[in-house]
Parts: structure tokens; sequence; C-alpha cells
């Protein structure tokens, strides 16, 4: 973390609560995550670490090689990884296929984990515990222009809600990512493809990381979230033989991933102090999703009941 701190070593783009740097030392390039203060928290510790104890040897998996707290004073956590090389694609629709295969990996990896009731949980789980709360937060922010955007909430939260409730399984525990689409996923390398951005690892008990995948890999292209009917029929192909989705449940699984797309309160005030372009440029992305949010799970109620007959 000191030669971050001193210039050593080089920035990279994104809109996150975290900040990741690129480093060479002693001719090896690592990748450096800091997490914002926030978010830096014995919780956090221990949840990378379990996640990184059940993946360690996982082909496509970038493995820990340091974690600690830096500073003595709002203390932030870092996490030190080999740096994987290459580009990320600007289409994620062509990584289908791979994203559907680590999602595999995931769910087959958890049944070594031991782990207490805090390291489990995801996106879903704030509104599951506490929407209330959650919704009335978050009502100040969503006034004048963004206003569309707290009637969409309104009038979607509550069969989100009960979708994610019934893909939950007390027994079915999954490693969970938290970010998965075509856009972390890194070929090149040492490795033929390397799965990055590890934030906000965990410990699952319902599909999340699919709900957000669907979302996420099935769009026309980034910035949007019209869903390209093709792409939308190959994910829920292979999420139905490789995940054993039922095609009955794709719109519940839809619905799961939604909730990753409602504005909370504490994220959109944290990326404003990161950078105070980046609360409403997020509050517009999470509205572009929304205003095409009903034509989506039309076609994907259509897509998987053609799907299912």
């Amino acid at each position: 973390m000191e030669l971050v701190t001193a210039g050593r070593a080089e920035a990279l783009e994104g809109r996150g609560l975290n900040t990741s740097y690129r480093l060479a030392v002693g001719g090896r390039t690592f990748s450096v995550k800091v997490h914002c203060a926030e978010r830096s928290s014995d919780a956090e510790f221990r949840r990378i670490r379990c996640v990184d104890a059940a993946l360690r040897g996982t082909a496509w998996y970038p493995p820990v090689g340091d974690i600690g707290f830096h500073a003595a004073e709002r203390p932030r956590l870092v996490v030190v990884r080999p740096y994987a090389p290459g580009e990320p694609s600007d289409d994620a629709r062509r990584h289908i296929a791979q994203v559907v295969e680590v999602l595999a990996d995931l769910a087959a990896r958890a049944g070594s984990v031991t782990a207490g009731e805090d390291l489990v949980g995801d996106y879903a789980s704030p509104w599951l515990s506490g929407a209330e709360g959650e919704r009335a937060l978050v009502a100040p922010l969503l006034t004048g222009e963004w206003r569309p955007l707290a009637r969409a909430m309104d009038d979607h939260l509550d069969e989100s809600r009960a979708a994610a409730s019934r893909l939950t399984r007390p027994d079915g525990l999954v490693v969970h990512h938290g970010d998965l689409h075509g856009r972390n996923l890194i070929g090149g390398g040492s490795r033929p493809l390397t799965v990055i951005d590890w934030d906000e690892a965990g410990l699952s008990r319902r599909p999340a990381d699919a709900g957000k995948a669907l979302w996420l890999s099935c769009r026309l292209g980034r910035g949007d979230f019209v869903l390209d009917p093709r792409a939308l029929r190959r994910f829920l192909t292979l999420s139905h033989a490789r995940l054993g989705v039922p095609y009955a449940s794709a719109g519940d699984l839809a619905r799961l991933g939604a909730l990753w797309f409602l504005p909370r309160h504490g994220h959109v005030t944290l990326l404003g102090r990161r950078d105070t372009g980046l609360g409403p440029w997020y509050l517009d992305w999470v509205a572009r999703f929304w205003a095409r949010y009903r034509r989506n799970t039309d076609l994907i109620a259509a897509t998987a009941a053609a799907l299912g007959a």
C-alpha cells in the first residue's frame, strides 16, 4: 500500500466504491484493490478469506496473495492478487457459456465451506430483511427527475422480494462472486480465463449471481438494457442444463436479479463521496433499467415458455 500511496501504481478505471490499481514489483504485476473505508470491516475481510479458501486451485480464480488493513485511522481493506492481463470484451453476450460454467463451479465449490451466518448474504439480503427502511432512506434522493425511478421501485419491489424468497434455499449455500458478467472475464496471460473483481464476494443461499448475470449478459450493449432474444435464449438454455434452473423459474430469476438495480441510500451516498458525478450517473443508469423492465420481463416469460413447451 505504501507503493500505491507513493504513486508507484497505476489507477485503473472504475465507477465502483472501491479503487483498483496495477502494480509492478520485482518483475511481477499485481492487482491491488483498496476498499472504501466504510466497507472495510472484519466481516468483509473474513468473507474474502472464506471465498479464497473455497476457490483456490480453480483454473479461473486469481488467489489472494496478501490481504490486510492499511492505516490506523479509518483503515481500508487492501487485497492483492495476481494481475490478469488482457482487455474485457464490450459484448458480454459472447461469454454467456463461460459465465454459466463459472456459476456451476461456484455452486460445486460451496460444499467444502463452513462459515457463520454473518458471512452469508448478497444484494437481495437488505431488501428481504428491511425493505421498508431501505425504501424510506432512499426516498429523499428520488425526487424531481428521479420520480419515475421511485414509482418503479414501488411497483416492483414486492414482486421482486417474493421471487427472492421463493428462490432462497436454507441448505443451498453457494459461493457468490457478486458481479459476474462478461466484462469481468479476462482471457489471455498465464490462464486461459481469469474472473476478476471479487469485491462483493461471499456466500449466498439463492442464485443471486445468476439473476444478476441474466440482465448483464443478455443485453444488446453496455449502458442499455434492451435484452437480446438470442442471448436470452442461450442463457436460459445453459442455465437449465448446467445449473438446473427450471424454465418455469426464469421469471423469478429475473425478478431476483432486478433487486440489484434498486438504488440504496448508502450506495448512492458513498458513490457521491468518491466523485460528485457518480451519484447522478448511477441513478440515471438504473432508471434506464427500470424504464425497460416490463418489456424485458415479457420477453423473458415468452422465451421461457417456448423453451419449456
